[in-house]
C-alpha cells in the first residue's frame, strides 16, 4: 500500500460530496482521536464555505465603500418611539419584511449607515445589494430597452435587503433628463 500524500487528499476531497451514510460509517470506524480530527476538518470546511459565501455576497452587494456599524455616530439618528438601535443593528427588520427609510440632511451618515447595514447582512449570509438611485434607474431602463426587465427585477428581488441611495439630487436630475429623451 502506498503512502497517501497531501495532494491525494486534496484531489479526492475536491471530487467528494460527503453523504451522511459515508460520514457515519467512517466516524464509527475511527478511534476517538480520529473522530475528533474528522470533526475538526468538517468544521473547518464549513467555516471556509461560509466565509467564501460572505465574500461573494459582499462583492455582489457592490458597496461604494465597506462600512461597519462599529463606531458609527448615532448622534444624528432619531428612532421612532417603538424602535431602537438594537432593532436596527440586529437586522430584525429584514426578518419581519419591514421597510427602513433613512432620511436627513447631507452629511448625517445615511449612506454610511445603509452601507454598514448591507455589509452586516452579507456577513450574516443574507443576500443584499446597494444601489444609487441613478444607477438603479439606468440599469432598469437598459434592461427594459433590451427586453429583459422581468429578469432584472427577479434578480433584484433575490436580495433580502436592498438599499437605494439618492446620493446627489444632481444625479437624479441627470437620470430624469435622460428618461425624457
Amino acid at each position: 500500500m502506498s503512502l497517501v500524500t497531501v495532494q491525494d487528499i486534496i484531489d479526492t476531497g475536491r471530487q467528494s460530496s460527503l453523504t451522511g451514510t459515508v460520514l457515519a460509517e467512517w466516524a464509527e470506524r475511527g478511534t476517538p482521536k480520529q473522530r475528533e480530527y474528522l470533526h475538526g476538518m468538517l468544521l473547518a470546511e464549513h467555516e471556509s464555505r461560509q466565509e467564501s459565501r460572505r465574500q461573494r455576497l459582499l462583492s455582489a452587494a457592490r458597496l461604494p465603500t465597506l462600512k461597519s456599524l462599529t463606531g458609527f455616530d448615532y448622534s444624528n439618528v432619531n428612532f421612532p418611539g417603538d424602535y431602537g438601535r438594537n432593532a436596527l443593528t440586529s437586522l430584525e427588520f429584514i426578518n419581519h419584511a419591514e421597510d427602513l427609510v433613512l432620511y436627513g440632511d447631507v452629511g448625517t451618515g445615511k449612506t454610511h449607515l445603509a452601507s454598514a447595514l448591507i455589509a452586516a447582512a452579507c456577513q450574516q449570509g443574507i443576500p443584499a445589494r446597494f444601489y444609487t438611485t441613478s444607477s438603479l434607474v439606468m440599469q432598469l431602463r437598459r434592461a427594459k430597452d433590451e427586453g429583459r426587465l422581468d429578469r432584472e427585477l427577479a434578480n433584484i428581488a433575490k436580495n433580502q435587503l436592498v438599499a437605494i441611495d439618492l446620493c446627489r439630487l444632481r444625479d437624479y436630475a441627470d437620470v430624469a433628463g435622460d428618461a425624457r429623451k
